[in-house]
């Protein structure tokens, strides 16, 4: 265990050494562009997540600044630079994992909810109590949805791609989870008048 530590503060030092060491933050390109990529002092060498995420949005960065000088765009201008920057900050704005595990945490409840009342109805219909099956398969549902969709989210590094599988899961999910709802209250009425 101690001796993965010690790899681990290697491993984030080598990473802030490449960092400080690229030809782009030598020459002030990061600083200019606003980029988040001149100081880490404040950055602690054993957050390896965060420092692997700041290093691809290094890589975009050097990729795309290369691909504006073959473009014949001057990434010494100021203006160049601010504008180039604001275009990467707004592909790859890193995250640390504790905003990626907490943002999971609410996918799954939020999930949690919507198919929980949607179980409570149809517990409705067959009879039973509604808080009761609900509040049962709520613990279940959280299970499931932690381990089967939340843990994608977990490995999302940037805004933009949490952003992007939370919305892709609540446009699948979602109205699922209402559909179900829905045609449980048609069920549990139609009951309720002929039954």
């Amino acid at each position: 265990m101690r001796i993965k530590k010690i790899e681990n503060i290697n491993k984030g030092k080598n990473i802030k050494a490449d960092l400080y060491s690229r030809p782009n933050a030598m020459n002030g390109k990061y600083k200019i562009g606003q980029l988040g990529l001149d100081n880490f002092a404040t950055i602690q060498n054993d957050d390896i997540f965060f420092l692997e995420t700041l290093e691809m949005k290094a890589n975009l960065a050097d990729k795309m600044i290369t691909e504006a000088e073959l473009l014949g765009k001057n990434t010494n201008d100021l203006n160049v630079m601010k504008n180039l920057g604001a275009e990467i900050n707004a592909l790859a704005t890193p995250l640390h994992k504790s905003e990626v595990i907490m943002t999971a945490i609410f996918v799954a409840l939020r999930l949690s909810v919507y198919y929980g009342v949607a179980m409570g109805i149809w517990w409705l219909v067959l009879g039973k109590s509604f808080l009761g099956l609900g509040f049962y398969s709520v613990i279940a549902i959280v299970f499931l949805i932690s381990l089967f969709f939340a843990s994608p989210l977990i490995f999302q590094r940037t805004k933009e791609s949490l952003r992007d599988q939370i919305v892709g899961m609540g446009v699948i999910w979602v109205p699922l989870g209402v559909l179900i709802s829905i045609i449980g209250i048609i069920a549990f009425v139609l009951r309720v008048m002929f039954f």
